[in-house]
Formats: C-alpha cells, sequence, structure tokens
C-alpha cells in the first residue's frame, strides 16, 4: 500500500498532458525539474555571471556573503512562483536553457555601452541612442507578444490570458498610487496616517474612564485623594507619566467642610491632554523620541521586474516560446545578480 502511494511523488503533481501541454492551465508542477529550474535561476546562473562580471569587470553591485544568501532565499521564493504559474513543467528544455545564456550575456554586454547606462526614472535625460535601443526592444516585446496572444487565442483561452496579464501588471500600477499616496503622507501627515494613534488613544481613554468609574467615592472623608488623582495614577500605569498631570495647588481644600468633588472635578480638556502627551512616544522601535521616519519615495522601475512579470506569459510549448521564455528569465538573472531584489519604490533623499 506504501508503495502505491509514493509512486510518482518525485515526478511531480499536476502535470497534466492535454493538446496545449499545459499551456491552458494555470498551475503544474514537476518536481526535477523545479529543481532544475531553481537552481538555474538561484545559484548556476547568477554564479556564471558573477564570474563574468569579474572577469570582464561589468557594472554591478558589491555582494558580501549574507546579500548573495539573500538574494538565492529571495530566488527561491520568485522561481516558485514563476515555475508553477508560467507552465515550466512542461516548457522548461534545453531551447529555453540556451536562450537563457543568451538573454544573460546579451543583456550584460548590451548595457555596456556607455550611452546604454540608463535607468527608467531618467528617461527625459536620455540621448537619442537610448530612445532608439529601447524603442526597438519594445517594438521587439509587442511582436512577441502578439504573437503568444495569437497561440492563446488558438488554443481557446484568450479570455483568461489577457485579464491575467492586465492583474500580473497591476503591482506597477498600484505602485504609482502607492507613491502618490505615500508622499501626500509625508507632506499633510507627518504622524503616518494615525490609524495606530487612534487605537492607542481609544485604549487609554477606555481605560482611565473604566478605573475612574470603578473607584468608590467616599466624599464624608476629608484626607480622601481627589478623584483627579487617582486617574492621574491610573493612567501612569499605562506609561504616562506621573508629571504629565497635576492638580492645580490652588485649587485645594480650603477647608474640609467644603464639598470634596467641587476640588477633584477635572475637565475632559485636560484629561485628554495628558493622553495626548502619552501619544507623542509611542513603542516604535525604530524610533527614539523624535520625529517619524516618514519620508517620500519615488517610483524605480526595474528591468528584472519587467522581464519577472513577461515570464509568466511565455507558456506555449512551442520553439519561439521556449526561446523568448529563456531571454526574459536571462535578462532577470542579469538585474538580480548584478543589483539585488531592488525595491519598486525607493525612498527619495530630500
Amino acid at each position: 500500500m506504501a508503495d502505491t502511494i509514493n509512486v510518482g511523488f518525485l515526478d511531480g503533481c499536476f502535470l497534466h498532458t492535454d493538446a496545449d501541454h499545459g499551456a491552458s492551465t494555470l498551475v503544474s508542477f514537476h518536481f526535477v525539474r523545479f529543481i532544475l529550474f531553481s537552481l538555474l535561476l538561484t545559484v548556476v546562473g547568477p554564479f556564471v555571471y558573477r564570474l563574468t562580471a569579474a572577469f570582464f569587470d561589468l557594472e554591478r553591485d558589491f555582494k558580501t556573503v549574507a546579500d548573495h544568501f539573500d538574494d538565492i532565499t529571495s530566488g527561491l521564493i520568485y522561481s516558485y512562483i514563476v515555475f508553477t504559474l508560467g507552465n515550466y513543467a512542461h516548457t522548461f528544455g534545453w531551447t529555453t536553457l540556451l536562450f537563457y545564456f543568451i538573454g544573460l550575456f546579451a543583456y550584460s554586454a548590451l548595457v555596456e555601452v556607455p550611452f546604454l547606462r540608463v535607468s527608467i526614472p531618467g528617461w527625459r535625460s536620455w540621448s537619442v541612442g537610448a530612445w532608439t535601443v529601447n524603442l526597438i526592444g519594445v517594438a521587439l516585446v509587442l511582436v512577441a507578444a502578439g504573437f503568444h496572444i495569437r497561440w492563446a487565442w488558438t488554443a481557446g483561452f484568450l479570455q483568461w490570458y489577457l485579464p491575467l496579464f492586465v492583474l500580473a501588471t497591476s503591482s506597477l500600477w498600484l505602485a504609482v498610487c502607492v507613491q502618490r499616496l505615500n508622499n501626500y503622507c509625508t507632506d499633510n501627515r507627518p504622524h503616518g496616517l494615525g490609524i495606530e494613534r487612534s487605537m492607542r488613544k481609544t485604549a487609554l481613554v477606555a481605560w482611565s474612564w473604566r478605573k475612574q468609574s470603578s473607584k468608590p467615592r467616599d466624599n464624608a472623608s476629608p484626607n480622601a485623594r481627589p478623584q483627579y488623582a487617582e486617574s492621574v495614577y491610573e493612567i501612569g500605569s499605562l506609561g504616562l507619566s506621573q508629571n504629565s498631570l497635576h492638580m492645580d495647588q490652588a485649587q485645594s481644600p480650603d477647608s474640609p467642610n467644603q464639598p470634596l468633588r467641587e476640588h477633584t472635578r477635572t475637565s475632559r480638556e485636560e484629561r485628554m491632554a495628558a493622553i495626548d502627551e502619552q501619544l507623542v512616544n509611542l513603542h516604535y522601535l525604530n524610533v527614539r523620541r523624535g520625529q517619524l521616519p516618514v519620508c517620500k519615495c519615488q517610483l524605480h522601475l526595474h528591468h528584472w521586474q519587467i522581464f519577472y512579470i513577461l515570464a509568466f506569459f511565455t507558456r506555449f510549448d512551442r520553439f519561439a516560446s521556449a526561446a523568448c521564455a529563456g531571454l526574459v528569465l536571462g535578462i532577470f538573472t542579469q538585474g538580480s545578480a548584478a543589483y539585488g531584489y531592488d525595491a519598486m519604490l525607493e525612498r527619495k533623499n530630500t
């Protein structure tokens, strides 16, 4: 019985054999092919590139051992996602492997051209040569996209292919919205969006009122501590400074015959002022009694992100599609191996 259950365990799961060779299947997996695929993208490809870049002194970032380890762990996550959703369980083979290294080294040589050492955020200062080469690259991508759309239509799942492409690229459009929201909050909300402050303020107010209402009032005893002082000590138990609230000595009872409540009445404004003082220094580990580390950010779309998204849609068991898969995966590896998995939204130095 155990032998029956374990048959095919290393061969994979969800590996359907259909007329489209898995192109119309959203999720597919093959264990052995995934191991080879992930080793290529996370270890072999980056290692070969770094050695070649060192030999020819190509443009790259310096990386420590810890940086390489972080890249490997991130690469495993990215490779698993694109493998299972990009139909590489069916299409990964020698064609993809060959064009992978062609894309890796061709792009590495291309970006060494002086007028092509540009980035997308600085597109306004691009030279004519940089514009020409980039527009040719966009045209080639559009031509390849046209063929893949036609193949999706022939396979009968175009109604899924195009919406999924829009969904995959949504991170790019959402990043623009997040950038604008972050910069607006930096200018107009220096304390952040205020959600955490509001929650903490609600807790402090509720706790102080609960403690105050639960204390018995002994108006007959002239030595009883004023009720407002009780609230001071109780709020202080939550972290407030006991010096932040104090009774006005001028309002102390002149005689024990005076009603005690006339001298222990606390205004709502004074109580809230004490709570607001506590909200200035919330328990943030990265803040030391100073301004919150809020800053503006700028959108920096990296080429590894662009070609990683394209790698999901070269899912057809055709020579041209497998070649395109190798090219986009090679360019993706060049970006991650040379510079790391840089974020799309970068902190802006002001």
